[in-house]
Formats: structure tokens, C-alpha cells, sequence
């Protein structure tokens, strides 16, 4: 079994969603923020690429230097964005496609004195979990705006 076979659904349901509800919104409803809110939709989908980045790209598959730096601001709209989120998941999926799941606990070193370590099971979890925690965040700001989130 391979663990694409675990996480298959971040591919089929989860990503797919979160594109789609970006994909409602107009320039400027993504970069709208509500009162005292710290984050428009554009943002949070650049956060929600960032997490991916950083954690399967950089860190657990080291595919950049750990000094290698995220470029925040550097995507002028949501299909350059989204264009460059896709490579990046592209590099996770395929890493899940021709991993065993025998391989998920194995311990990966990680670059932050308080968390020397952690297991490729943990790190796609996490990833998951802040897309999905995000992805809520985003449905609100769309229903603020008096868009209709995708149904899940």
C-alpha cells in the first residue's frame, strides 16, 4: 500500500474545494478584509501554499535549502498563485504515489531547536489540518461578501 492510498482524499476532495472557492471570487473580493481581520482570501491562499512549501517542499523533502526563503507578495494575482501551488502539490502527490506507507513514520530531521524531528505521517497531517483550518476562514470571508462557499 502506498501512501497516496492514505491521503488520496487531499487530492479528491480537499484540494480541489479550496481551488474552487478561490476560483469564486473576483480580484477584489479576494484581497477584501473585514474590520480587524488579518487576512483577505488572496492571502490566505498564499499562506495555505506557503504551509506546503515549507513543510513537504523545504523541510521534509529538502527539496530547497533550509535557508531558502518564501517571497511573500511576489504573485500579482490568483492564477499565478494557484499555478505555482499546483507545482508544489504536484511534488507532494508524487511523492505519496511512490512512497510506502511503511515509510510514513520513519523520523525526517527539522530545522527548529524545539522540534528536531518529525515523521512525513505528521508533517502531511499538519499541512492537511491548515488547509482545512484556513480553507474555513476563507468560506467566512466569501460569506461575508455574500458569495456561496463550494458545498462539501
Amino acid at each position: 500500500m502506498l501512501a497516496f492510498d492514505l491521503y488520496r482524499h487531499w487530492e479528491t476532495d480537499l484540494r480541489p474545494f479550496t481551488v474552487n472557492a478561490l476560483r469564486r471570487m473576483t480580484p477584489e473580493q479576494l484581497a477584501w478584509k473585514p474590520p480587524g481581520w488579518h487576512s483577505s482570501a488572496f492571502e490566505l491562499a498564499e499562506h495555505m501554499a506557503l504551509c506546503e512549501w515549507v513543510w513537504i517542499y523545504r523541510n521534509a523533502l529538502k527539496l530547497v535549502p533550509w535557508e531558502a526563503r518564501w517571497e511573500s507578495g511576489r504573485f500579482p494575482d490568483l492564477d499565478s498563485l494557484l499555478q505555482y501551488w499546483d507545482e508544489i502539490h504536484r511534488v507532494t502527490v508524487q511523492w505519496l504515489k511512490d512512497t510506502p506507507i511503511s515509510q510514513l513514520g520513519r523520523k525526517l530531521p527539522m530545522p527548529y531547536p524545539d522540534m528536531p524531528w518529525a515523521t512525513m505521517d505528521w508533517v502531511i497531517y499538519h499541512v492537511m489540518e491548515h488547509e482545512i483550518h484556513h480553507r474555513g476562514q476563507l468560506f467566512m470571508l466569501m460569506r461575508m461578501q455574500g458569495i456561496d462557499p463550494p458545498e462539501i
